[in-house]
C-alpha cells in the first residue's frame, strides 16, 4: 500500500463537504426532546419499503402530509435487527486462522451471520456446515474480487454468490470498479465496494462507476485503511455523503476486515469485532439476509446500539440504547441538520422542513464509538 498522498480535485462541492466535516459554515440545530437481486440502481431513489419487524410497534402512516409539506417517500419501522459481518479473511488469503475457526470465533461471539470474504477466493459455507449448529447463526458466501486500476487496489465484496469471479487489471479504477459490479450482480449477488481509501485508490467522483452495487464501506475495524482520510482526501464518510449527494443510492455499511485472530495479536493489527452491521429481519435465513443486504435494509455500527428505527411521512427517529449518546441528523452534502440526545420518550427525532434532500443519523457514545441509519429521501428528491 502506497501512503503517497494525492491532490484532491478541488470542486465546489467537495469543498461544501469537507467544511461540513471540519465543522465549517453548516448549521447547526440542537434537538432537546428530543431481491434478491436489484440489478441496478437509479439517479435519486428511494429506499425500499421497509416492513416492521416487530408486531407490537404501531403501523407508519403513508398517507401525504397535508398542506403538501415535504415528506419521506417510504416509511420505515422495525426493532428487530440481526447482527453480522460482511468482510472477513482466513489462511485461505491473508488471514491468520483456517476458515472453520473465523465462523466458530463469529458464531461464538453472539453474530448471527458472516461472510467470509477472501481474495478472489469464494468459501462454500456447506463445507463447514456442522458449525451452524446454533439455529441463529448463518454462513454466508462471499468473496473479496481484488482488481487493479491504472496501479491502484480496487476491492469489492461479492456476497450471496455461486461461483469464484477472481482479479483482473484495467487501464483505470472506473473500469475495474464497473466490471467488478457487474460480475457480482451476474451472479444475483450483493456488491460492496470496499475501503475506497485503500491506496487511496477511489474518490467520489469514481462512485458512478460503480452503479449497481447495493453498499459502500464507511466504517472498517482495518487500522490502514485511512478510513478518516486526511487533509487531501475525504474520509469514507463524507465520500458517502458525497455520492449521495450527487444522487447515488449505496447504503452504508461498517465491517471488521479481520485478518488476525491469534490472541497475541497486536492491537493495531485488523482484529475481529470491531465493526458491523445490524439487518432488519425477525429471523437470519440466507435467503432473508441476502435479501436485505441486496436492499440496504440495516444500520451500521462501531459499537453503539439501536433499539429503533422509526421514519414517518415527516419525520425521522432513532432510539439509541444508551440515551447519553449524540445523535445527529445529517442531509445532503454531509450537513448537520440537527444535533442532540434523547428525549423521555428515548427517541431523537428530526421533522422535514424541506430541502435536506435526504435524512439519516449518526450516533456517537462518550467512547466515540457509532452507528449510522441509511439515508432516506424526500418524494421531492428536494
Amino acid at each position: 500500500m502506497s501512503d503517497k498522498r494525492l491532490p484532491l480535485p478541488w470542486t465546489p462541492r467537495l469543498q461544501g463537504i469537507l467544511l461540513a466535516a471540519s465543522g465549517g459554515v453548516l448549521g447547526v440545530g440542537i434537538l432537546l426532546g428530543g431481491r434478491g437481486h436489484a440489478v441496478a440502481l437509479h439517479r435519486l431513489p428511494p429506499l425500499p419499503s421497509l416492513a416492521a419487524s416487530s408486531a407490537d410497534l404501531p403501523p407508519a402512516s403513508t398517507a401525504a402530509a397535508p398542506g403538501g409539506r415535504p415528506r419521506f417517500a417510504e416509511p420505515v419501522e422495525v426493532a428487530t435487527f440481526q447482527k453480522g459481518n460482511i468482510h472477513t479473511h482466513t489462511t485461505l488469503s491473508d488471514g491468520d486462522r483456517p476458515p472453520h475457526d473465523v465462523y466458530a470465533w463469529y458464531r461464538d461471539h453472539g453474530y448471527a451471520f458472516v461472510a467470509v470474504t477472501d481474495h478472489n477466493s469464494l468459501t462454500d459455507p456447506a463445507v463447514y456446515r456442522l458449525l451452524e449448529r446454533k439455529k441463529r447463526f448463518v454462513m454466508l458466501t462471499g468473496e473479496e474480487v481484488t482488481l487493479r486500476g491504472a496501479g491502484k487496489q480496487v476491492h469489492i465484496n461479492a456476497i450471496c454468490t455461486r461461483h469464484t469471479i477472481g482479479g483482473k487489471s484495467f487501464d483505470t479504477q472506473r473500469e475495474a470498479l464497473a466490471w467488478g459490479v457487474r460480475e457480482v450482480l451476474a451472479q444475483g449477488g450483493v456488491a460492496l465496494v470496499n475501503h475506497p481509501n485503500w491506496d487511496w485508490a477511489l474518490t467520489a467522483d469514481d462512485l458512478p462507476a460503480a452503479r449497481g452495487a447495493q453498499l459502500l464501506e464507511i466504517a472498517s475495524g482495518h487500522p490502514h485503511v485511512h478510513e478518516r482520510g486526511d487533509e487531501t482526501h475525504l474520509s469514507h464518510e463524507a465520500i458517502w455523503d458525497a455520492a449521495l449527494t450527487a444522487g447515488e443510492g449505496f447504503a452504508g455499511v461498517a465491517v471488521d476486515d479481520a485478518h488476525a485472530y491469534a490472541p497475541r495479536a497486536p492491537e493495531n493489527a485488523a482484529r475481529p469485532g470491531r465493526a458491523w452491521i445490524q439487518v432488519f429481519a425477525a429471523e437470519p435465513t440466507r435467503a432473508v439476509l441476502c435479501e436485505a443486504l441486496a436492499r440496504g435494509r440495516l444500520y451500521a455500527s462501531t459499537g453503539v446500539t439501536l433499539k429503533r428505527i422509526s421514519v414517518r411521512e415527516d419525520s425521522y427517529a432513532v432510539y439509541p440504547a444508551d440515551r447519553a449518546a449524540k445523535v445527529e441528523f445529517i442531509g445532503k452534502g454531509g450537513a448537520v441538520l440537527q444535533a442532540g440526545k434523547a428525549g423521555e420518550d428515548g427517541s431523537a427525532r428530526y421533522e422535514l422542513r424541506g430541502g435536506e434532500g435526504y435524512v439519516r443519523a449518526r450516533v456517537t457514545n462518550a467512547d466515540g464509538k457509532r452507528a449510522w441509519t441509511q439515508p432516506s429521501r424526500l418524494t421531492d428528491g428536494g
